[in-house]
């Protein structure tokens, strides 16, 4: 058996609250430290190969897992959800959630299928495939996605709520997916 493991970018600075969206953000001390213990647990499995977003926390957290020691490949398909709400700045983080999509028909972006069947792409022409453990390193919303896909369960609607969903990763979090070889 070969392990993926799906991975949310560690904790980011975030001092206006912003949706950062695609936005270079970078990662807290806090993020930092996560990715420090994460890359002392990820020594262990015999990783080898990480596949991540190219946005600037996912970058930073693969890179820091990886210790130089695991090659990193970037892939378009797990980057961030594209939506206008990028670096909106409030008081609170009310257009986090299930808000985040609900302008899509009259502003554009992605909407959680449109996320589904890019994250779905990349599954099934990488990670369903590969029979070595290896790490996706993406964001909260395509993860939840691609965990939907591979379950094979229903995606929630786009405007359901984080506390509602079977499956959500807390920054830093990750879940294994076994695969037979």
């Amino acid at each position: 058996m070969s392990s993926v493991y799906l991975l949310r970018h560690c904790d980011y600075d975030n001092p206006r609250s912003i949706l950062p969206g695609r936005l270079p953000v970078t990662l807290s001390q806090k993020g930092i430290e996560q990715a420090q213990q994460l890359q002392k647990i990820f020594a262990e499995k015999q990783i080898d190969c990480i596949y991540s977003s190219a946005v600037a926390r996912c970058k930073q957290t693969a890179e820091l897992i990886s210790n130089s020691q695991i090659p990193i490949q970037y892939d378009q398909r797990l980057l961030e959800t594209l939506s206008a709400y990028q670096g909106y700045w409030g008081e609170n983080e009310s257009a986090d959630g299930y808000e985040f999509f609900l302008h899509t028909a009259e502003l554009g972006g992605e909407n959680l299928l449109q996320v589904q069947q890019r994250m779905a792409s990349f599954w099934d022409e990488v990670a369903a495939k590969s029979n070595k453990n290896i790490i996706i390193c993406s964001h909260g919303d395509p993860l939840m996605t691609l965990y939907y896909y591979v379950h094979q369960l229903p995606l929630p609607d786009d405007n359901v709520k984080e506390t509602e969903l079977k499956f959500w990763l807390e920054k830093g979090e990750f879940s294994e997916v076994l695969l037979p070889n």
